[in-house]
C-alpha cells in the first residue's frame, strides 16, 4: 500500500532537507515521511547533509500548488483542503490524487475554514457547512461510563467492520472506541483535574464513526458559558483505519491507530473547555503528546519525528506536520517540570497566548521560556545513538538532529549553513587542534534583532559536560571559555534563538586559544595579566575572565601573589610556561 502524508498548509519542509534517522521504532511511518531522503548511518557526525527531494503528491499538495501557481483564491485553498480531509469523494479530478490521503488531524483545516469563514463564496460556504454538520448515521452505542454516544454505520461507505467476537450485536471495533474514549475521559478529568468539555443539549459527547481522509477530527460547535472562549464540540474519527501507517501496538495496527486517535481528539475537545482558538502548533502538539501519555505502547507518533529532528533550525511554532513533531516541547515540559504543567498552561491559555501562557506557568518556578529554550535544545542533541542521561525516558528510539557544521578548533569567523529560525537551533561539533593548550574563548555574535541563548557541551571520553547556558548580552553576544580544551574529545555548540518571530536569523562565531595565565583575556600572555591579577587580589578587581583557573599560573589550584610571581619570572627570566590546573 503506498501512503502519501501530505505537505500541509503552514509545512515548512523545504525543497532539500536533512538526513533522516536510523532507529529501530520509527519503522514504515519513517520511510513514508522520510522518502527519497538521504540516510545517513546512526551516530554519523557528518554536517549540513540534508534529504535530497521532499516530493508531496496528495490532494492537500495539489491545493497548496495550485494555490501559490495563483490558480487558487486563499478562501478556494482553504475550503478545497476542508474537502480534501471530510469529502475527498467532492474535489475535482484536477484536486484529486491517486494516493490515499491520510491526514493525521483534520481539525486544523476545519479551525481555519470557521476562521475565514466570510471569505468563502457563498456556495463554499453552503458545502462547507454540510461538512461541519452532524451526520446521521443508522446506530448508535453508548459507553460503559454513559459518557460517549458513539454513532456508526453497519453497511455503505461509512460501515464499521462487522466483526462481534463476543456476540452481543455491537461490532468490536465500535466497542473498543466507548472503551478507549472513557479511559481517557476518566485520565485528563478525574486523574489529572482538567475541566470538562462543554455540553451540547446532552449529557453525552457525540462520536461519529466515518469514513474521512484524516485519523481523526474534532469540530467546535457552540459557544459555551464560561468568560472565556470555551465551545462545544463534536468528534470524528476513521470508521476502520484500514490501510493506515503501521504502529507498535502489540493488539495491532488498527487498535493501535484508535486508541491513539481517541486521546489526541479528545484532548482537543479538552482544549476547547478553555480556548477553541488557541494556536494550532499547540494544539496539535499537545494532542500528540496526550497520545503518547495515555498509549505509550502505540508510538504511532514516532512517525512524525523527522519532519521536528531534521530540521532543528525551523520554528517551534510552525505548522504543517511540525506541529505533530513539536511533541517534544510539552514532552520536555512534562518531563522537567511534571505533567500538572500542562493543565497549568491549559488554565492560562483561557486569557493568554500560548507563549504568555507557558511563560506565566513557569514563573512561580522562576523559570521563562527563553531561559529554559537552550537546555531544550542540548536534550533534542541526545537521542538515537547519542543517548546519555540527560534526555527523554524514550531518546534512544528519537532520530538524532544533524550538525549544521563539524570543524577542527579553533576556527576563524564562520557563518550559519541553514540559519536558525525563532524558537529554533544549529548544533556545531568542534575537534580541539592536536597539541591545542589553553582556553578556548568562544565568541558569538548574533543577530540583534532577536534573543540568543548560547549552550555547549564538552566530550571527554564517557564523561559529557553540559553547560546549558552561556549569558548572551541584549546585543547577540557572548564570550564563553573553556579551560584546558586539550583535555575534551570535542564540544559541541548550540546556538540557538530564544525569541519568537523572525526567520533566518544570522550570526557569526569564532573560536580562538587564549594561553594559561592569561587573566585579562586578551587572548596573549603579558605584563597587562600581571595588573590584571594583582587588582583582582588585592583592590577588588573582577576574576579571571572566563575562567577562574586560567588565572592560576602556577596550577597549583589557586590563584595567588605566587601566580603573579610565576608569570612575571616567565615574562621576564625565563621561566616556565603557565601550566594547567589538573586535581
Amino acid at each position: 500500500m503506498e501512503y502519501f502524508l501530505p505537505y500541509c498548509a503552514g509545512n515548512v519542509l523545504p525543497d532539500s532537507g536533512r538526513k533522516d534517522m536510523n532507529t529501530s521504532k520509527i519503522g514504515v511511518w519513517g520511510v513514508l515521511l522520510g522518502l527519497a531522503l538521504t540516510c545517513l548511518s546512526a551516530g554519523s557526525v557528518l554536517a549540513n547533509s540534508r534529504p535530497a527531494d521532499y516530493k508531496a503528491n496528495g490532494s492537500i499538495a495539489l491545493i497548496e500548488k495550485a494555490y501559490s501557481d495563483g490558480k487558487l483564491t486563499l478562501g478556494d485553498k482553504i475550503f478545497r483542503e476542508l474537502q480534501a480531509v471530510m469529502a475527498p469523494q467532492d474535489l475535482p479530478s484536477s484536486l484529486a490524487s491517486s494516493l490515499p490521503e491520510i491526514v493525521k488531524c483534520g481539525t486544523p483545516y476545519v479551525e481555519e475554514a470557521l476562521a475565514n469563514w466570510r471569505i468563502l463564496t457563498g456556495d463554499q460556504q453552503a458545502l462547507a457547512t454540510q461538512y461541519l454538520a452532524r451526520p446521521n448515521l443508522d446506530s448508535t452505542y453508548i459507553s460503559p461510563s454513559h459518557a460517549f454516544a458513539i454513532h456508526y454505520s453497519r453497511s455503505g461507505n461509512d460501515a464499521v467492520p462487522l466483526e462481534d467476537l463476543n456476540l452481543n450485536n455491537i461490532p468490536d471495533y465500535v466497542e473498543r472506541i466507548g472503551q478507549y474514549m472513557d479511559s481517557v475521559y476518566h485520565f485528563y478529568h478525574t486523574t489529572l483535574g482538567y475541566l470538562p468539555h462543554p455540553r451540547d443539549n446532552d449529557s453525552l459527547y457525540d462520536v461519529y464513526l466515518l469514513k474521512i481522509a484524516a485519523y481523526g477530527i474534532t469540530v467546535q460547535e457552540s459557544p459555551g458559558d464560561s468568560a472565556w472562549e470555551d465551545y462545544s464540540s463534536y468528534i470524528q474519527i476513521h470508521c476502520n483505519f484500514v490501510n493506515f501507517p503501521p504502529n507498535d501496538d502489540p493488539e495491532g495496527d488498527v487498535i493501535g491507530a484508535q486508541k491513539v486517535t481517541c486521546a489526541h481528539e479528545y484532548y482537543h475537545a479538552t482544549q476547547m473547555a478553555y480556548n477553541a482558538n488557541m494556536e494550532a502548533w499547540w494544539r496539535e502538539s499537545a494532542a500528540t503528546y496526550f497520545e503518547e501519555v495515555s498509549y505509550p505502547e502505540v508510538n504511532d507518533n514516532y512517525g512524525y519525528l523527522p519532519t521536528f529532528f531534521n530540521y532543528p533550525d525551523t520554528f517551534l511554532t510552525a505548522g504543517g506536520y511540525h506541529m505533530y513533531s513539536a511533541f517534544i516541547w510539552p514532552q520536555y515540559l512534562a518531563a522537567k517540570f511534571s505533567l500538572n504543567i500542562l493543565r497549568t498552561i491549559a488554565e492560562r491559555q483561557r486569557f493568554y497566548s500560548i507563549l504568555a501562557s507557558i511563560d506565566s506557568s513557569l514563573a512561580p518556578l522562576g523559570k521563562t521560556v527563553k531561559g529554559i529554550f537552550p537546555e531544550f535544545t542540548v536534550w533534542n542533541y541526545f537521542t538515537g545513538p547519542r543517548t546519555g542521561g540527560i534526555t527523554y525516558d524514550s531518546a534512544a528510539d528519537y532520530p538524532p538532529v544533524p550538525l549544521d557544521r563539524s570543524l577542527v578548533a579553533p576556527f576563524a569567523a564562520i557563518t550559519p549553513i541553514y540559519a536558525p529560525d525563532g524558537l529554533a537551533a544549529n548544533y556545531i561539533m568542534a575537534y580541539p587542534e592536536s597539541g591545542s593548550e589553553g582556553l578556548l574563548k568562544i565568541g558569538f555574535d548574533g543577530a540583534n534583532t532577536v534573543e540568543w541563548g548560547f549552550s555547549y557541551v564538552a566530550f571527554r571520553g564517557s564523561t559529557v559536560d553540559v553547560h546549558p547556558g552561556c549569558a548572551v548580552d541584549a546585543q547577540g553576544r557572548t564570550s564563553c571559555g573553556i579551560y584546558d580544551i586539550a583535555l575534551y574529545d570535542s564540544v559541541l555548540f548550540v546556538p540557538a534563538v530564544v525569541s519568537q518571530w523572525l526567520n533566518n536569523n544570522q550570526y557569526s562565531f569564532t573560536a580562538t586559544i587564549n594561553p594559561f595565565g592569561d587573566a585579562d583575556g586578551n587572548g596573549s600572555l603579558n605584563i597587562l595579566d600581571v595588573s590584571y591579577l594583582i587588582n583582582y587580589l588585592y583592590r577588588y578587581g573582577t576574576p579571571p575572565k572566563y575562567d577562574y583557573f586560567i588565572g592560576d599560573a602556577n596550577c597549583s589550584g589557586n590563584v595567588n601573589i605566587l601566580d603573579v610571581s610565576y608569570i612575571i619570572k616567565n615574562l621576564y627570566r625565563e621561566g616556565p610556561s603557565p601550566c594547567p590546573y589538573r586535581p
